[in-house]
């Protein structure tokens, strides 16, 4: 559910997850490919100097190329929304063409559709 918000948001970006099949698609971790032109590295740091937002960085042969959001551990889409928006601040303040809001906005309701509390209801 949380990896799913995220995956939303991205879209939403008009940007593209490193695992290009749904299949390989995970559901701890998000790594978002920026366009060409752009570094990744600079992303990561810009996040976490100015807004004090940590994600994660591209390894190996994605390095500078892709940036990590994590989903996983002790987290609630609130927490999420918060990376998002943090990665959607960034990505404008380096000029990476993404709409204000975007990402965020179609997180949003995703998460309002399938809430952790929806998800226990329609379990019982």
């Amino acid at each position: 559910r949380l990896a799913e918000g995220v995956r939303q948001a991205v879209h939403a970006w008009g940007l593209k997850l490193c695992a290009k099949d749904p299949k390989w698609h995970s559901d701890t971790v998000s790594a978002i490919v920026i366009p060409e032109g752009f570094d990744s590295a600079a992303l990561v740091k810009h996040a976490y100097t100015k807004y004090n937002l940590s994600l994660g960085m591209g390894l190996n042969k994605v390095a500078g190329r892709v940036f990590r959001i994590g989903h996983l551990g002790d987290l609630n889409e609130i927490m999420c929304l918060q990376a998002i928006a943090g990665s959607e601040m960034a990505m404008r303040d380096l000029g990476i063409p993404v709409e204000a809001g975007s990402g965020v906005g179609a997180a949003i309701e995703y998460y309002r559709g399938a809430t952790a509390a929806t998800a226990l209801k329609n379990a019982a």
